[in-house]
């Protein structure tokens, strides 16, 4: 029965209102309830957030709960909700955190041109909103330099973003899964800050099939002070960086470019509150090599798209 339909991940943990807000969220958004399901993969909570979520929401689709009889962890958790999603026959996999939101019926549009292009992982935007789900900023993580039917095979698509810098496979509110027997999606608890980026990257290789982008904004990011990656170091988390472009390019066979990864951190870094000074994070991500006139080229064209485009990627199918 669930064939062809989208599998809305939710994995929580004590979410309190939030979880009803995220799945509330689907109210409006034109979506019919026959093409998509939520699937609450509650990570045994205590706090009774799952006990008043409705059979279905308000266009009619169904609200599954699956819950853990023990707390396994932020990231185990994700796994246990693909894996429910595949259990249950679902084609597609979307990750909401609780208390971000669905927005609009872009993930329909989206699923059409992965069928239409046989891909295995789309792409869209999101908006980031404060606290009270004021609009903060679009965030478009690439600008799609041919028309919208255009693909892009893996390798490609990594050489333009992970070999540059550029960690376009996260965060998971705005990528669409093509769940398939042979392929399957799992994240490394060992790993909670990258591995997002590690899973949809390893994900993607497997496959082996094109990648489609929509500029459609699919969900709406809701900026709280409790977010995983709000407390992490920034030089830590560039050095994590480092590890997952490492790792991802070698999985897709493509060398990773030194002289502009530097510079796109050196951007990243220069655009935080609070970091030190330029010439430490150069020493900490060229390690030793020369950080030459093409690196600060390449710098300067980044901040040139980001003001044409509204992002610094811009991707060449």
């Amino acid at each position: 029965m669930n064939a062809g339909r989208i599998a809305i991940l939710v994995p929580c943990r004590n979410a309190g209102a939030l979880l009803s807000e995220t799945v509330e969220s689907a109210a409006g958004s034109g979506l019919s309830p026959d093409v998509y399901a939520w699937l609450i993969s509650d990570n045994a909570s205590d706090d009774g957030s799952t006990a008043s979520l409705p059979g279905e929401d308000a266009n009619g689709a169904p609200v599954i709960l699956s819950r853990n009889s023990t707390n396994l962890g932020r990231v185990e958790n994700w796994n246990c909700a693909v894996r429910a999603a595949e259990n249950m026959g679902f084609s597609y996999a979307f990750f909401l955190m609780a208390g971000d939101l669905l927005n609009g019926d872009g993930l329909i549009r989206l699923r059409a041109q992965m069928d239409g292009a046989g891909a295995f992982l789309g792409l869209g935007s999101y908006d980031v909103v404060d606290s009270q789900l004021r609009r903060v900023r679009t965030a478009r993580r690439l600008a799609w330099k041919n028309n919208a039917e255009s693909i892009i095979g893996v390798p490609a698509f990594i050489a333009q973003s992970f070999a540059v810098g550029g960690m376009l496979f996260g965060p998971l509110c705005a990528n669409l899964y093509r769940l398939d027997d042979a392929v399957h999606l799992r994240f490394d608890p060992s790993d909670p800050s990258h591995t997002d980026q590690r899973a949809t990257a390893g994900f993607a290789c497997t496959a082996a099939r094109p990648i489609v982008y929509a500029d459609h904004v699919l969900s709406r990011w809701r900026a709280r002070p409790d977010r995983f990656h709000g407390g992490m170091n920034h030089w830590d988390r560039l050095q994590g960086d480092m590890r997952t472009i490492d790792a991802c390019c070698r999985a897709a066979g493509v060398l990773p470019d030194c002289n502009r990864i530097a510079a796109t951190f050196l951007l990243r870094t220069l655009s935080q509150r609070g970091v030190r000074s330029p010439s430490q994070l150069r020493h900490l991500l060229v390690q030793h090599r020369q950080f030459t006139l093409s690196s600060y080229a390449w710098a300067a064209k980044l901040f040139w798209r980001r003001t044409r485009y509204g992002t610094p990627w811009l991707i060449t199918a």
